[in-house]
Parts: C-alpha cells; sequence; structure tokens
C-alpha cells in the first residue's frame, strides 16, 4: 500500500469547522482559571474584555472613561483586520458604567448579536467587532 505525502504547495485540508464551548449564552470559549482571578483583581471602577475570536484569548483592560477601539495604529485596542474600520468602537465609562459606542463604522458593532449605536454593558455580553469577539467583565461577576 503506498501512502501519498503531500509537497509543498499541496492543500490537504480547506478548512475546518470552528469547535465551540459556551463561556456565557452567546460567547465561544470557558473562561480559564487565569481569567477568573484577573477578574477578582481588577478595581471596582474597571472591566475587562477577554477575546474568544480573532485575538483569541487576549485581554483589554478597560480602566479609562473613554477607550477606542479600531483598525488606526492610534487606537487604544488595535484590532488589525479589514472587517475592521479604522475608527470601529469607543468604550465609555459614565460614572462608573461602562457604554459601547459605535463610531460610525461600516460594519456595524454588535453586543449579544445586536446591532448597537450606544448600549450599557453587563457582565458576560458579548461584544462583535468585525471578526473579532470578546465578552465583556467587571469584578461584580467573580464576587456575584
Amino acid at each position: 500500500m503506498e501512502i501519498s505525502i503531500p509537497t509543498a504547495g499541496e492543500t490537504t485540508i480547506i478548512g475546518m469547522p470552528a469547535v465551540t464551548v459556551p463561556i456565557t449564552a452567546t460567547g465561544e470559549r470557558p473562561l480559564t482559571q487565569e481569567d477568573i482571578d484577573t477578574i477578582a483583581h481588577i478595581g471596582d471602577q474597571a472591566a475587562l474584555l477577554i477575546a474568544t475570536r480573532g485575538a483569541n484569548g487576549a485581554r483589554y483592560l478597560l480602566d479609562a472613561d473613554l477607550i477606542t477601539a479600531g483598525r488606526d495604529s492610534k487606537s487604544d485596542i488595535l484590532l488589525d483586520d479589514n472587517t475592521v474600520s479604522r475608527e470601529h468602537t469607543i468604550f465609555k465609562r459614565v460614572d462608573g458604567i461602562f457604554h459601547v459606542v459605535d463610531a460610525g463604522s461600516l460594519n456595524g458593532t454588535y453586543v449579544n448579536r445586536e446591532r448597537v449605536d450606544d448600549v450599557v454593558l453587563k457582565s458576560g455580553d458579548e461584544i462583535i467587532i468585525g471578526r473579532f469577539r470578546f465578552v465583556f467583565f467587571t469584578k461584580s461577576a467573580i464576587s456575584a
């Protein structure tokens, strides 16, 4: 029996379906113990975004009143993909409450799979920006 071994330039697999394990009702990966420890140590006025698709596993601390996300290199959260506008999304903290605001992006900003212009975030919300997906957490997610 002869076994064919692929050579350079040959494609053996074009793509595989994504394997999803819920983090919340809408998320795609379970929280690790390191994620839980990080959430437990964030400040009362801060929040954490955990990437579940795109920059998988990356964490972004939201600890300022205004944080920008987009493809522009000047963005606080750089999302380098052509599905993301240069100035795509703004995370605003008003009186300790975080909002996500679409900054006029072409593809929109989604929270829990609904397109939004401006919405208050709560722990466990999934945010979709282009091909990137994040789950939003505050310290209350762990202490509850």
